[in-house]
């Protein structure tokens, strides 16, 4: 056996299966941002795991998941009961999975934790919107959010400041907390990822002279954990005319019709 002294060493390795949104196709990745943040942990923990896509339309099928209300993302580990909630997926890996044999992703600087937290519900109601009158008043409340996020971005973290370091001079580091995806990176980055590709079906671009957003993403776009997770803007685009379509539908529902009066 390769490496069998080392191995004996070591305790075994769990074994890991994540189910995920299957894409438009049925088979391929889609473009949940929920899958896509544990997918990203996985790939950073460097560690050996199996993802099974599942057709939204056909996920009664799947024996693993009829008894547990067929929810996704799911996290099946051998031996131990299946994890539904995302949050306890991310808590329950970073402590299974901590060093020195598996890498530390939580972040250092506790302001990267709560960096752009806002800005996928101000999305999600500026898209869904069906009200002219709201418009603006929802897009200028993401620009905001945006806004928010990129001065955090330019803004050096304390790590990054010494004695020979202007503090007002802007950050050069490729994510939240460093030079190095972290936790909040898996939790952003999916989201924004939507936000960038689908605010365009709202005739509206994520401002280009918002530049540490851009080099954040851009960075994003170059490592090996982002592009291996990541899906078609086709996806995301139909997901969220989907979204605009039910709303449209609903308000249109809930529309208030008034009988004329009898003369």
């Amino acid at each position: 056996m390769e490496n069998g002294g080392d191995q004996a060493c070591q305790p075994e390795e769990p074994k890991i299966e994540l189910f995920v949104k299957a894409a438009s196709d049925g088979t391929s990745l889609g473009d949940c941002v929920f899958c896509q943040r544990i997918f990203m942990i996985l790939c950073l923990k460097k560690i050996k795991f199996s993802v099974t896509t599942v057709d939204m339309t056909k996920k009664h099928l799947f024996k693993a998941l009829p008894s547990l209300g067929t929810k996704i993302p799911l996290l099946m580990i051998e031996g131990e009961e299946p994890i539904t909630d995302v949050t306890e997926m991310a808590n329950y890996l970073e402590k299974r999975l901590a060093p020195p044999m598996y890498p530390k992703l939580e972040p250092n600087n506790p302001e990267a934790a709560m960096a752009g937290t806002e800005i996928f519900q101000k999305f999600s109601k500026f898209i869904k919107n069906n009200n002219k009158d709201d418009t603006e008043r929802l897009q200028r409340a993401l620009y905001i959010s945006l806004v928010q996020l990129n001065e955090f971005l330019i803004r050096r973290l304390p790590d990054e400041i010494d004695d020979d370091t202007d503090e007002n001079s802007p950050s050069e580091r490729k994510f939240l907390d460093g030079n190095q995806l972290t936790h909040p990176d898996c939790n952003l980055l999916p989201k924004l990822h939507h936000v960038r590709v689908a605010v365009k079906l709202r005739q509206w671009e994520i401002p280009q002279d918002l530049t540490g957003l851009w080099r954040y993403l851009n960075a994003a776009y170059e490592t090996e954990e982002f592009k291996k997770t990541l899906y078609p803007d086709e996806e995301v685009c139909l997901t969220w005319k989907k979204h605009m379509d039910s709303s449209a539908q609903m308000s249109r529902g809930n529309a208030v019709h008034v009988a004329p009066k009898a003369s």
